[in-house]
């Protein structure tokens, strides 16, 4: 799809009003071609997508000159619940320019659940940037994975876990893989845990400086917080024995769903999880694949 079909795609969609799942992702749209359509808009009585409840504009090159177009398009949707923006090219300049518009916008529904922003360089500062858009009080998935800038960038991981550990924070899922997390990163996240009630699912796959002493932090969180999670992905980590006991006794009851996968486990951790978990629950199930790649606890 070139950027000239984009108004035409607008006036073709004001003739469903009931459409719930828009996806024009990887079509080539470019921040002009976006603002286009949005002028194609301007003027309606009513708003042009009543129903719509899922957008994904993902891998397209949007650019950082959007998010003013991206304002406008969001409030022609009061319902959206799902916003995919994956691989648009966005830094932090993207909000840097009308970054209080677009919180408005975001936030204007009361109706958006699902914000995911992977795989765009927005550095460090974007990241921070992020969490001070985003309507956090009322999101519960968020997707911020593979968004640093370079081997020297980290996510500013101190200003996640404020935001995580302000009671108004309804997140239940958090992705970070792929953003250079270490074990002392992890464990400035894992010291918010205990105080976010809502997070149950925490994927930090593909960070492969964090080892065991990051899942301990984790776990040793969880516990305190006597609240399980459902998924904790660490795949592409580098978590491997010797294990903790007290991690051991404890992992099945703490976590319903851990992932691991790397050449770091070897015959002998993964005999020592598996006699664990079997001990310890009765109903789960425990996958191997690939002696050194693939390591799965499934919990049911």
């Amino acid at each position: 799809m070139s950027d000239d079909l984009l108004p035409e795609l607008t006036a073709t969609t004001l003739t469903m009003p009931r459409l719930q799942l828009l996806d024009i992702s990887a079509n080539c749209i470019t921040g002009d071609g976006l603002e286009k359509a949005v002028n194609a808009l301007k003027g309606q009585s009513a708003p042009a997508f009543p129903c719509l409840e899922e957008l994904d504009l993902s891998m397209n090159p949007l650019g950082d000159g959007v998010s003013e177009s991206l304002s406008c398009l969001l409030s022609c949707c009061p319902v959206l619940a799902k916003l995919s923006l994956q691989a648009c090219g966005l830094t932090a300049r993207f909000l840097q320019q009308h970054r209080l518009l677009l919180a408005g916008a975001l936030t204007g529904t009361g109706h958006l659940k699902a914000v995911c922003l992977s795989h765009n360089p927005l550095g460090s500062t974007g990241f921070e940037l992020v969490l001070k858009t985003l309507p956090l009080h009322c999101l519960t998935h968020v997707d911020l994975s593979a968004v640093r800038r370079g081997p020297a960038d980290y996510p500013a991981l101190e200003h996640l876990a404020k935001v995580l550990s302000q009671d108004e924070c309804s997140l239940t899922h958090l992705s970070l893989a792929a953003n250079g997390l270490t074990d002392s990163s992890v464990a400035t996240l894992a010291r918010c845990l205990s105080s976010c009630p809502t997070l149950v699912s925490l994927n930090l796959s593909g960070n492969p400086s964090v080892t065991s002493a990051g899942l301990h932090n984790i776990l040793a969180s969880v516990r305190e917080a006597r609240r399980p999670l459902t998924l904790l992905n660490l795949k592409g980590c580098q978590v491997s024995g010797p294990w903790e006991s007290e991690d051991l006794d404890s992992l099945s009851e703490l976590v319903q769903d851990i992932r691991l996968c790397s050449q770091a486990l070897n015959k002998l951790d993964r005999q020592t999880l598996k006699q664990s978990w079997d001990r310890t629950q009765s109903h789960g199930h425990f996958l191997d694949r690939n002696s050194k790649c693939l390591l799965s606890a499934t919990s049911t």
